[in-house]
Formats: C-alpha cells, sequence, structure tokens
C-alpha cells in the first residue's frame, strides 16, 4: 500500500467517525524511546524510517514534524507530494499545533490515540488548542483500523539477571521502594509504574520486545502491601512465574490494569509521574481516588546506581572497549587499502562484541559517520547508501552495547587520513572540553544545565558552539538515554526534571562535546563517567566523575601545544590506564598496536 493510498484510507475512517484531524506521534504506551514495531504507526503511515517523528492529517492536507537529527532522511523518505516535512524548532518554521491550528476550524474534532500519549502531554495539547476549542477525541486508533499488517508484540520468553548482574535482589527493591515512599509520599497507597526500564530494573527481569532495548512490556501497581505485575503472562516461564509469586508479586495480563485501575478503592490515594503515564490509564481512575503527582520514583531510585552495579557497569565498559580498540586496530590497518564503508563498520564491531560471553545486543543503530556525515550528530548510514570510506580526514563512529552487566555508550573519532590544521584545532578544542567534565569537581546541588554551561565555555571562548547536550544519563541493562538528569542547558520532555534534579553519587553519563561543522567534517569524543564521592569539608559536601571508558584519543589529531601540563598529565594518565586494563584481553599484536596508541604525548610522533 503506498502512501497516497493509507492516507486515502485514513480520510475514510475520519468520515466514518466524523474527525476532522489525526494526530499521530512516535511513542508508546509507556513513553518509551525506541518502540516496538507494533508502535511504528508514524513510520507505517508515512514511510518514514527514524525515531522521531509527529505527523498531522486533515481531510484536505498532512504535515510531518522531526527533529535536525533526521530532516535529511524525512525528506528521502517521506513523499513531499502528500505530505509537507518540517523541522522542530527551526526559526520560521511552524510547530505542529501551529499549523493545525492554522488549518483547522473552530470546535473541529482532534483523534489522537489515548493509550500512546502521555497524561502530560495531553494536558499540554488541551492548552495549546483552545483557542479555537479543538475538541481532543481518545477513542479511535485510526491508524491501527487501517494496518491490516500490524506487527504484534513480540511473544519471546522473558528471562531473568542472576543476582549477581541484578545487583539486589526482587524484594530488596520492592522494600526499597515502599520505603522511598514512604518517607517521601506516606499519603499515597498506590504506586503506579509504565515505563519499561522501571519495570525491568525493579523485577530483575529483561525481556526481547525491542531490537536496541532488553524490555518487555508491562505495568505495575505497587501498594504497601502488595505487588501487581500486568504482563503477557505467556511470556514468563513457570519456574520464574513461581520466583515472582515467592517474591511478592501477582500476575495479571497486560491488558487488565485498565480494570484493576477503575477498580481501586473511593478515599484511596495513587501516586504517579503524568510524564510518563498514558492518558488512557489515568482518566481510567475512579473520580473518589486521590491523584499525587511527581517524579517516577523508580527512576530516581536506580539511577544512583548501587557499588555492585557500579562495578559490574566497569566489567561492562571494560567488554566493550576491547571490542572497540579491536575495531580501531581493523580501521588502521586497512582504511584506504581495502574497500569499506561506514555501514561496514557498524557489522565489524558486532563480529568483535561477540567473542564476549556476557554481550546481550546492540544499544543504537551505529552512528558511523565519514567526512561530512560526521556532521550530523546522529547520522546512521544504511546498508544500501552508506558511503565508502576513502584515506582522508576523519571517521566518526557512536557505539551502544547492553551486556548482562551493564550498558555502554561511547564514541571515537579517528583519522583515516591527512588531516588539516583546523581539522586538528578542533579536535584538541573538543578533547579539552571533554577533558574538562572528566575533571570537574561540583557542589552537591549541582544541576546538568549548570555543567553544560560550563564545559561549553570553552568552545564559546574559542567562538564555537555545539548544539547538542554535552552529556546525559544512562541506564543499567537498559534505556542508553535514561534520567531524571542531563548534562544540557536545554528542557527536553525526555528528561523533565533536570533542571531540578541535582547530580548524584552513582549516576552514570556520558562526557561528549564535540565540533559539527555541515558539510565538512564533524567531531566527538564521548566516554561514559560515573558520579563519585569526592570530599566533604568546610563548604559542603563535593562530588567528581570517574571515567569508566577505557580507548585510546586519536594522538594524530591533537596539538599538544594548545594544552595545559594538568591536561596533559591527565590523558597520560587515562593512556596509561587503558594499556592496563585491556592488554590481558588481548593478542600480542593487538596489544602492540594499543602500546603505540597510548604512548605519553611527548613520545607522539
Amino acid at each position: 500500500m503506498n502512501l497516497a493510498d493509507k492516507l486515502a484510507l485514513l480520510r475514510l475512517q475520519m468520515e466514518i467517525h466524523n474527525i476532522d484531524i489525526v494526530y499521530t506521534g512516535s511513542s508508546d504506551p509507556h513513553q518509551s524511546e525506541s518502540v516496538s514495531s507494533h508502535w511504528k504507526a508514524v513510520q507505517w503511515l508515512t514511510g518514514y524510517t527514524g525515531s522521531v517523528g509527529i505527523c498531522v492529517v486533515t481531510m484536505k492536507e498532512a504535515a510531518f514534524w522531526t527533529d535536525g537529527r533526521y530532516t535529511t532522511q524525512a525528506k528521502r523518505e517521506v513523499d513531499e507530494n502528500y505530505i509537507t516535512v518540517y523541522t522542530m524548532a527551526t526559526i520560521g518554521v511552524p510547530e505542529w499545533d501551529e499549523w493545525l491550528l492554522f488549518h483547522s476550524d473552530a470546535n473541529a474534532v482532534l483523534s489522537i490515540d489515548g493509550s500512546v500519549i502521555s497524561t502530560a502531554d495531553y494536558r499540554e495539547f488541551q492548552e495549546k488548542l483552545a483557542q479555537k476549542h479543538i475538541q481532543i477525541s481518545l477513542n479511535y486508533d485510526l491508524i491501527g483500523e487501517i494496518w491490516e499488517d500490524r506487527p504484534d508484540i513480540p511473544s519471546d520468553p522473558l528471562f531473568e539477571l542472576p543476582l549477581s548482574y541484578a545487583g539486589l535482589s526482587r524484594p530488596n527493591k520492592l522494600k526499597k521502594l515502599r520505603d522511598y515512599m514512604a518517607k517521601n509520599f506516606p499519603e499515597a497507597d498506590y504506586y503506579l509504574a509504565a515505563c519499561l526500564d522501571d519495570i525491568a530494573w525493579l523485577t530483575n527481569m529483561r525481556g526481547h520486545d525491542n531490537p536496541l532495548y532488553p524490555f518487555f512490556h508491562a505495568y505495575i501497581l505497587i501498594s504497601k502491601t502488595k505487588a501487581l505485575l500486568c504482563t503477557s503472562l505467556k511470556k514468563i516461564p513457570d519456574s520464574l512465574q513461581r520466583s515472582l509469586q515467592e517474591d511478592g508479586y501477582e500476575l495479571a495480563e497486560y491488558d487488565e490494569i485498565v480494570q484493576l485501575l477503575s477498580g481501586l478503592k473511593e478515599n484511596t490515594a495513587i501516586y504517579l509521574d503524568p510524564f510518563k503515564i498514558p492518558y488512557l490509564l489515568y482518566r481510567s481512575l475512579p473520580c473518589s481516588v486521590t491523584i499525587k503527582e511527581g517524579i517516577d520514583c523508580i527512576n530516581y531510585l536506580k539511577s544512583r546506581k548501587s557499588s555492585a552495579e557500579q562495578q559490574n557497569i566497569r566489567t561492562a565498559n571494560i567488554h566493550e572497549c576491547v571490542a572497540v580498540a579491536r575495531l580501531m586496530k581493523y580501521i588502521d590497518d586497512n582504511a584506504g587499502k581495502v574497500p569499506m564503508n561506514e555501514y561496514q563498520i557498524g557489522r565489524k564491531l558486532e563480529e568483535f562484541r561477540k567473542i564476549s560471553g556476557l554481550y546481550l545486543q546492540p544499544a543504537n543503530i551505529p552512528i558511523v559517520g565519514f567526512g561530512e556525515n560526521a556532521a550530523l550528530p546522529h547520522y546512521r548510514p544504511a546498508k544500501d547508501t552508506s558511503r565508502p570510506i576513502r584515506a582522508e580526514g576523519f571517521l566518526l563512529f557512536d557505539v551502544c552495547a547492553q551486556y548482562l552487566c551493564g550498558t555502554t555508550d561511547l564514541t571515537r573519532t579517528v583519522a583515516v587520513g591527512h588531516l588539516t590544521q583546523e581539522m586538528k584545532e578542533d579536535y584538541t578544542l573538543t578533547l579539552k572540553s571533554h577533558v574538562a567534565l572528566a575533571r570537574q569537581k561540583f557542589p552537591y546541588g549541582t544541576t546538568g544545565n549548570i555543567l553544560d554551561g560550563i564545559i561549553k565555555g570553552i568552545h564559546w571562548n574559542s567562538l564555537i558552539k555545539y548544539n547538542t547536550g554535552t552529556g546525559h544519563g544512562i541506564g543499567y541493562v537498559s534505556n542508553v538515554h535514561e534520567g531524571p538528569c542531563k548534562i544540557m542547558m536545554d528542557y527536553t520532555s525526555m528528561f523533565p526534571y533536570a533542571l531540578d534534579v541535582p547530580l548524584d553519587t552513582g549516576m552514570l553519563f556520558s562526557d561528549e562535546p564535540g565540533v559539527y561543522k555541515p558539510g565538512r567534517y564533524g567531531i566527538r569524543i564521548e566516554n561514559s563517567i560515573l558520579v563519585q564521592e569526592e570530599t566533604v569539608n568546610e563548604f559542603g559536601r563535593f562530588l567528581g566523575f570517574e571515567t569508566v571508558t577505557f580507548l585510546p584519543y586519536e594522538k594524530k589529531a591533537i596539538l599538544v601545544s594548545r594544552l595545559t601540563n594538568e591536561e596533559i598529565e591527565w590523558i597520560d594518565s587515562y593512556h596509561e590506564a587503558v594499556l592496563k586494563k585491556l592488554s590481558p584481553f588481548l593478542a600480542p599484536k593487538e596489544i602492540e598496536w594499543l602500546s603505540d596508541k597510548t604512548l605519553p604525548l611527548s613520545e607522539t610522533k
């Protein structure tokens, strides 16, 4: 079925149901960053294959929005003969609600699938559309009505993380959550969670419902004495069902959550996060139930990794860095000598990762950009359109992985040929910012936006800026991008509490400044860093970072004369640690290569 046919069928359904406008986004009922194929409605309708998109369809016109990461891709994939493509937050470009208000009549009816829109988004929509008295209907999934070959939710069996990897048993995690609720929200009788990363962490279970994240679709309703897990029970092996019940869980089917919520007793109180709970669940609560709102409690608790989780994260990063070091040697040995392209780099890394028995799956579609493609911060090469890598300039790769003992995220920009002076200056500037965050100390109470401004100041003083954040929270065998904190000045809906929640011990972040020069080249350097206690003195409690990613920097691109003595000392010490930590896992030829890459900067040729 082509785009024209899909739009015609959709408009027929709109006419049948007396709908004037249809809004389709890229979310699922759990507000996941990466959604299962079952919920890729905007992708199915438009032909777009990226992860972020909004489509608004009226009886006569249609428009599509994505962010700057995917603009080029969207214009290539979405037929603008039928749908106009816009980039979000671009000066002079209407936002979706502005476009909708201009192209609709007063009192028009807008259809949104109520099972996938968050409560916070629904309220925002009401506010934005009030000036024309747009009515919002949540009763239909109009895309679902015409999507004949819609994929099912995966039914692969769930598995349990061994306690050595989970870090804390299920009963102890339940107790930790209840203790937190009793201390901070004692009036709440229930706690409702819908985010898949929350449920995976709390239950110590993982699944195969998503190609990037080891999650399973579920909801959890917790009281002071009971814990109810709603998911597809056929996916839970009998032995695991018994174990869950022994650990205090009652089990119900995935779709039973609405009935359970609507049946809550009068005069009870429930706590939930409106940014995380779909409006369909919110409106199913009886009017007599008191609703308390605030930050997702599990999200906050699990962001502070335990000592066991932190040790496992270190292990996961070593395994990933061994695989990536082998990839870097492969690139170093073969660039300009044998044919290779961007897509093949990601496939080659998979070969090296699978050597580890702890490896689970990729945690992103590899970002591999050569030359001008590296200037697109989230460019992902496709098999059929991947660019050949020539022996010139930079190659950038940003890769993430899931291991049984943690989630990794790293980026390296490597030289595959001659570098200009300008390239070296930009690489050195990026390295200085990267090292600055790794070395930064800060008092407790500091939020990520403050650190973002401090680090970006290094770029600003060279009259250069990058529009991405300097870092984001990272989950544990979970999301690569995970809140509540983010090292970014701007508000983003995915991190609604980042401007208010301070960084704390055990939180894991990326450290990834960059320089992006469109049409020319891009540079990014990224390690994962853990927040650790630094000291308590007369001025209060201070925190700092522990780097857990160990890979060499591109010494061919470093202008040593631009570095301070402290920066040189830090980089040399870091390179010494890289060699020490990775060598036990490498073959003699690989160690020889790594030894050369990690020589002190004073010995760089």
